[in-house]
């Protein structure tokens, strides 16, 4: 290495010396439950609102749809209300606990479509059985629940397609819907898009993996997540096994 040349520390090694201090563990404490609250709970309940009004505007001249979106709406607040509990205890949603991302992946597929978008899930390399280490399960979840809510809150999607590849070494997620896309300016994006992306970044990162965003004006949005994995890891606790 050339004399005098810092080499940038690695994310994990900065997330290290910034939990040393109680008072820098309190700050990350408070950003992870920000973000917690911020992709789960509050996405849901957002939802949930939505399929609420899409209720009122029908009680009159569709009385059996309205009585379908309140259904719906109560199952979502009903699954906020877990993660809110989850999140007191300090765990993860239930079912990413029980079952694995996979599983949990596909119970947000299986939401109620309330905005019409379809969301597939495809996996390579994991089956329905199989874990991964408990962070990673957790991260790669949040990030596909956010890029789904923002396709069909914000995009007006049609289709999400998510993607889950695992090979040895890293795990490779990959969100891509058919929405009216955005103006993404890689070097200013991060600071303009509120708490969702940078957020979404801030996740893969911790985990010494990156995020990458490409989308543009009528041309939906992709978002890619490579995150690193070890050759061995336990069994989450509480997990159950197929």
């Amino acid at each position: 290495m050339a004399a005098g040349r810092r080499m940038k520390p690695a994310a994990h090694d900065r997330v290290s010396a910034t939990a040393d201090s109680p008072a820098g563990a309190r700050e990350e404490e408070r950003r992870r439950l920000a973000r917690d609250l911020h992709d789960g709970p509050a996405q849901t309940l957002a939802a949930a609102l939505f399929g609420v009004d899409l209720a009122v505007n029908a009680l009159d001249r569709a009385p059996a749809t309205a009585r379908d979106e309140l259904l719906a709406a109560r199952a979502l607040v009903r699954d906020a209300l877990d993660d809110v509990r989850a999140l007191m205890a300090g765990l993860r949603p239930r079912l990413l606990e029980q079952r694995g991302v996979v599983a949990a992946l596909n119970g947000l597929a299986a939401m109620p479509p309330l905005w019409g978008t379809a969301v597939l899930v495809e996996t390579e390399g994991i089956g329905p059985g199989e874990r991964l280490p408990a962070d990673v399960e957790l991260a790669l979840f949040r990030i596909s629940q956010e890029a789904v809510s923002n396709a069909r809150r914000h995009g007006s999607a049609s289709r999400v397609r998510v993607s889950l590849a695992v090979r040895p070494g890293v795990a490779e997620l990959l969100v891509v819907d058919d929405g009216r896309g955005f103006l993404w300016e890689p070097e200013f994006g991060w600071s303009r898009r509120g708490e969702g992306l940078p957020g979404m970044r801030e996740r893969a990162e911790l985990l010494g993996g990156t995020l990458r965003v490409e989308s543009a004006p009528g041309a939906g949005t992709r978002i890619a997540v490579m995150v690193p994995l070890p050759l061995v890891w336990p069994s989450p606790p509480g997990s159950e096994r197929g």
